[in-house]
């Protein structure tokens, strides 16, 4: 299970398409004063095309403790979760690691080793070479959609839209929501 984080050291988060969340305010429930990422300590994660957050806000002007559990699209919309903050931060903290995620240690601890750096998982090679298909089966979004494409020599054939990013071993995202299947 991951440790509870200070927000600010949990953002930025940035979603599929491109769009990132570097900060994150809340008025204090209390007395108004705006309470900023580093007043926050809990869980934020990327949950398939949104960013969960459950967190618990400590106001400095008034002392005020208040949970916040909200998840926010990729259009940056703010919506809030009706559950309770302890239970959707229990559940965004037990959910497995995502590629690009690491486990940091608990705040106010240091690693292990201070000679040893923690790994960072290294990303999939990007493809060098992408060929388009001619062949447009359909258009999304006002793009078109090709039939097929070729990346480094292989040929993936368009499988289906997916605005969630879930792919298998053997699939290729193109333009960020048009998947293909080699």
């Amino acid at each position: 299970m991951l440790p509870k984080r200070p927000l600010n050291q949990l953002l930025p988060i940035r979603f599929r398409n491109g769009e990132q969340v570097r900060q994150f305010s809340k008025p204090c429930v209390r007395c108004g004063a705006m309470l900023n990422a580093k007043d926050m300590e809990g869980a934020a994660r990327l949950v398939d095309d949104h960013i969960a957050i459950a967190v618990k806000a400590h106001c400095p002007e008034c002392g005020e403790n208040f949970g916040v559990a909200c998840v926010i699209d990729s259009a940056k919309r703010v919506r809030r979760v009706v559950i309770p903050t302890w239970a959707f931060g229990l559940y965004l903290r037990r959910l497995p690691l995502q590629d690009g995620e690491r486990e940091l240690p608990p705040a106010g601890r240091q690693a292990e080793s201070d000679d040893i750096a923690p790994a960072i998982p290294t990303p999939p090679p990007a493809p060098q070479h992408i060929v388009r298909g001619e062949e447009v089966i359909g258009r999304y979004l006002d793009k078109p959609i090709p039939a097929w494409v070729l990346v480094d020599g292989r040929r993936f054939a368009f499988e289906r839209i997916e605005l969630g990013q879930k792919l298998a071993p053997q699939e290729f995202l193109l333009d960020g929501c048009l998947v293909y299947k080699l």
